[in-house]
């Protein structure tokens, strides 16, 4: 018995010592970097790419472990997209994982969408360089599913600018599908919040497609300056913080917006919307609509929000008399295209746009208004002039090279474009005139029109000119009458 009870614990001495000398052996650089390369050339393998770490630290005594300088360059296609980690940190119980310096760049090897376009925003997903760090927590993990957190991440990309300060999110997937609840994405003046998100994950063997929605709606702090460098610069002074809310569904080629509600802090400025953008993968096709069931702007906030573009500002006396203004009607934004069809409705009244069309091709816009009871003389302050009943089409010149050539050559004030209207009913004093032909040209620097009515005996004209909008009253009238002379003098006369 004292030899096997001597045996016994010699065999037990023996398997102390051996894994003691595999622990102390595994804690050596030597034996760690040895395991790193066999499972990076393993994981390359596998993964059919190039894998690459500089070291791993794992402390087996305190059950961590950390990776340096991992380096992933994905397959190249017509864009080279390449992955790297400065260090990758595992706590094992406690199922932590600290990303730190995480690097993801694309290079499509083309000119940015922005080069030799100053207007452009910046965004441009084949020219990434984006560095974050990303803490997070592994709650539940099995072969069939996975339960985790994100802490905290930030990420910047170097090349547009666009940051985010944090995020945080908790996710569960089944490999089929992922659900993401209380998400929070935070960014200099911005916070999105996303209470819970479906996302079902595409899969060739069994005929499934991306798609997700949101459980609940999507509620957002904006302010539109923080999104200026990426999309466009006209952004750039928009600081008047929106309250958004939205329901949000959609697949790889499609978003649908439902319940769309923005308001600005006082609530002077209130939308109520639904929506969608179709072709997402096709820039030439890309179809973003939308229908407007009401837009309310309140007296004073008109001014305000088209303060915040860095746009020439015309006629904005008049967008003030016009009071309280609501829209009802739909929009669409095509490629280099807007078009806007609807009914505004205002204090001194109503207005019906037929394809208010801003072509971003050929730089003008265009389009058609009608209305049955303005109070026109009210707006251009002229009291003489009472309500009109009037169709009209217009186009303007927005070109910024074309109107600078021509305030560089005629000075001026004016918007430059051309506006022909029918008058079916307009009151003068107390003269009521119908079925009169208006046209009205204007270089930029002084407008000219001329309001014809044709009768049977003779035509009676009046020319007017004026060059500020803000003091239209003082415009420059002239009367002018035609006598029709009749077939029969004129066939004795020859």
């Amino acid at each position: 018995m004292k030899t096997i009870g001597k045996i016994i614990l010699g065999l037990v001495a023996g398997v102390i010592l051996l894994v003691l000398a595999v622990v102390l052996a595994v804690n050596t650089d030597f034996v760690q970097n040895k395991v790193l390369q066999y499972a990076t050339n393993r994981l390359s393998e596998k993964l059919q790419m190039p894998l690459k770490a500089d070291s791993i630290s794992i402390n087996f005594f305190k059950l961590r472990a950390q990776l340096f300088g991992v380096d992933v360059e994905l397959p190249k296609g017509k864009t080279a997209t390449q992955v790297s980690i400065n260090s990758l940190y595992f706590d094992i119980i406690g199922k932590d994982v600290d990303i730190q310096g995480l690097r993801f760049k694309t290079d499509n090897h083309k000119p940015r969408k922005n080069e030799g376009k100053p207007k452009r925003g910046w965004f441009d997903a084949g020219h990434l360089d984006v560095l974050a760090d990303v803490q997070l927590r592994v709650n539940h993990i099995d072969k069939d599913s996975i339960a985790a957190s994100i802490v905290h991440m930030n990420a910047t990309d170097s090349i547009s600018g666009f940051f985010i300060k944090d995020l945080h999110l908790d996710a569960t997937t089944d490999m089929k599908q992922i659900h993401f609840r209380n998400a929070e994405i935070l960014h200099e003046n911005t916070i999105v919040n996303i209470p819970g998100l479906e996302l079902w994950l595409p899969s060739k063997k069994k005929g499934m497609a991306l798609s997700y929605y949101t459980t609940k709606p999507l509620t957002a702090h904006v302010v539109l300056k923080d999104i200026s460098r990426l999309f466009t610069k006209a952004l750039e002074q928009f600081t008047m913080p929106l309250e958004l809310s939205v329901m949000v569904e959609g697949d790889a080629d499609t978003m649908q917006f439902r319940d769309i509600k923005i308001n600005n802090e006082d609530e002077r400025l209130h939308v109520y919307a639904n929506g969608g953008i179709e072709n997402l993968r096709d820039k030439y096709l890309l179809n973003i609509s939308f229908h407007v069931d009401e837009m309310l702007a309140k007296s004073g906030i008109k001014h305000e929000i088209i303060e915040q573009f860095v746009v020439k500002k015309f006629m904005m006396t008049q967008l003030n008399k016009l009071g309280d203004i609501r829209y009802t009607g739909d929009f669409s934004v095509l490629r280099k295209r807007e078009v806007f069809s609807g009914m505004i409705t205002t204090a001194k009244g109503k207005l019906e746009l037929k394809n208010l069309t801003l072509n971003d091709s050929t730089k003008y816009l265009s389009g058609t208004v009608n209305t049955n009871n303005l109070e026109l003389g009210e707006v251009i302050d002229m009291k003489d002039i009472g309500k009109i009943a009037a169709n009209a089409t217009f186009e303007f010149d927005i070109s910024k090279e074309r109107t600078a050539e021509v305030r560089r050559t005629k000075g001026g004030k004016l918007p430059i474009g051309a506006v022909e209207a029918t008058v079916k009913e307009a009151s003068y004093k107390k003269v009521k005139v119908r079925n009169i032909d208006v046209t009205i040209y204007s270089n930029g620097a002084v407008a000219e029109g001329e309001l014809e009515n044709r009768a049977r005996i003779a035509d009676t004209a009046i020319s007017f000119s004026f060059d500020d909008t803000k003091e239209m009253h003082k415009m420059k009238i002239k009367p002018h009458v035609k006598i029709h002379v009749p077939r029969i003098f004129s066939k004795k006369k020859k």
